[in-house]
């Protein structure tokens, strides 16, 4: 009996001891291209994405990620009620919840979450409805990646979709009837560089 308490105890106390062992704080920077579909897909060209997250697993298979994003887009001078080329630049910033398929130096992993985008039109015309309009609006990002550790560092890529919770972004104006529910949203390949600490 003596000898199965003690097995237990063990048992137990290991639990911490592991659980501390494979929890793992990452800091990842990432760049890539990103492009927007629906009303904004023949008028935006592929922009340049870029952002830093920082992960938090206290397990080998879930753990959370925090992170700014930020993109840039040329626009078509068709979609500007001045016919004048705009840039469209968003900020964000956004967590979600990243769950690890397979434990192991390679991870192919899956991810999802909420967050807050800032979009900003240059040579925006700010007393027409029509074109396109800044705005901050929350977004649902979600994914998928694959990551490499190499001893501390890790590299990998990942493709992010990022579902506007708004269709008030582009607006289109018909012989003086502004026509909203124009749905936009936004997606990004993108190449990640990062370190671990255990």
């Amino acid at each position: 009996m003596t000898k199965t308490l003690a097995i237990l105890a063990a048992v137990l106390l290991s639990f911490p001891l592991a659980a501390s062992a494979a929890s793992e704080l990452s800091v990842t920077l990432n760049g890539g291209g990103t492009k927007y579909d629906q009303a904004l897909s023949a008028g935006t060209d592929v922009g340049a994405e870029y952002g830093v997250r920082i992960g938090i697993i206290p397990t080998p298979i879930i753990g959370f990620e925090i992170g700014y994003l930020g993109s840039q887009n040329n626009v078509n001078a068709t979609l500007n009620s001045n016919g004048t080329n705009q840039r469209l630049i968003t900020n964000g910033a956004y967590g979600d919840l990243r769950a690890n398929l397979l434990a192991g130096p390679v991870t192919p992993y899956i991810f999802g979450g909420f967050g807050v985008t800032n979009f900003k039109i240059s040579n925006e015309v700010i007393d027409n409805n029509a074109g396109l309009h800044g705005r901050t609006v929350a977004t649902v990002p979600f994914g998928a990646g694959l990551e490499a550790n190499i001893g501390n560092f890790k590299v990998g890529g990942r493709f992010q979709y990022n579902y506007l919770l708004t269709d008030q972004l582009f607006r289109t104006n018909n012989n003086g009837n502004v026509g909203t529910g124009n749905n936009t949203d936004f997606y990004g390949v993108e190449l990640d560089l990062g370190a671990s600490f255990h």
